[in-house]
């Protein structure tokens, strides 16, 4: 079966406007009689608005059952694939929503940042069968206990990265407002060169060091089951760029990018560097509250890590309380 996978992110889909030209783009894609699956985000900062929505609501609490708030923001998800399956339907063309449930992502039970164990991909399939195009909710899946879990911020792009692989997809293309990957922030370098491709480790490393392309856990996936990925613009007829297996031996210089609202947090005491169990309880943590650690280094005095700002705070308390407080307690 011929499949493509189109993933369109939250500033593609963001209105009824944005939403037509979507429309358009699926319904061109489907006159060359391929088999659609198509990923999509939530409009615009809907997520964030919902996130601040459940903040409010709790009085600012910054440590949210994150069990209840993946269920909440799976809504936001919801919304975009609902509204662009009645706008196709409506337009003549067979088409069916599924959350990430229906479509058999299947993920373990770590709420606010789950890992995909398995995609049971038969009910997409049927419908593909049936000449159906399917959409489906990015960022979300579910776990063995049938709870409505989240993959994690830019999670949609992983969620088409697995489908396509689970369906051994012919194309895998992630649709965003630019036009493709630059060799740096357009934005912030205006003469950055537009890349006609990037290996599958270069785009990983600058993924995980601030670029915003692509998440990074998607560029794993693809990397780990050779899915070569198009990054594109939804609105303009740019060629794109392609992530894949680097088939030749270069030396050119291809990304340069930078990480924004990152703090350093410094943890002091003797020994530092042979201090296991701080180490261990450090990255325990960091675990528990979905806390990533971007960069971690050693001295004999000192950790030093960096994470990211907004989450900065409440990471300090929890790492005060687990390796002062509760040290004042044995002694």
């Amino acid at each position: 079966m011929n499949i493509t996978v189109q993933k369109y992110g939250g500033s593609s889909v963001e209105n009824k406007e944005k939403l037509e030209i979507i429309c358009n783009k699926i319904i061109n894609e489907k006159n060359k009689e391929n088999n659609l699956v198509i990923v999509v985000s939530a409009q615009g900062k809907t997520t964030n608005e919902l996130i601040s929505k459940a903040e409010e609501y709790t009085d600012n609490n910054l440590n949210l059952p994150k069990k209840d708030l993946d269920f909440l923001l799976s809504t936001g998800e919801m919304q975009t694939a609902s509204l662009l399956s009645l706008m196709l339907n409506t337009k003549g063309h067979k088409c069916v929503c599924l959350t990430g449930a229906q479509a058999g992502i299947i993920t373990n039970s770590e709420f606010g940042n789950a890992k995909i164990i398995d995609i049971v991909t038969s009910n997409i399939l049927s419908f593909l069968e049936d000449d159906y195009i399917v959409i489906v909710t990015g960022f979300q899946g579910i776990d063995t206990l049938g709870n409505i879990t989240t993959l994690g911020r830019g999670g949609s792009d992983l969620s088409a990265v697995a489908l396509a692989a689970a369906l051994n997809a012919q194309k895998c293309e992630i649709f965003s407002d630019i036009d493709g990957i630059y060799s740096a922030d357009p934005k912030v370098i205006p003469n950055s060169k537009l890349l006609d491709e990037i290996s599958f480790d270069e785009m990983l490393e600058a993924s995980s060091a601030g670029a915003k392309v692509l998440h990074n856990r998607s560029v794993n996936l693809a990397k780990k089951y050779n899915i070569k990925i198009s990054s594109k613009n939804t609105f303009t007829n740019s060629r794109g760029s392609i992530v894949q297996k680097n088939l030749k031996e270069d030396f050119d210089i291809h990304f340069i990018t930078k990480k924004d609202d990152v703090s350093k947090i410094c943890i002091v005491g003797p020994m530092m560097l042979s201090n296991k169990d701080a180490i261990s309880k450090i990255f325990k943590v960091a675990n528990e509250e979905n806390i990533e650690i971007y960069m971690i280094s050693f001295s004999e005095l000192a950790i030093n890590l960096i994470v990211d700002t907004k989450k900065s705070q409440y990471f300090m308390e929890k790492l005060h309380e687990i390796l002062i407080d509760k040290q004042k307690d044995r002694n």
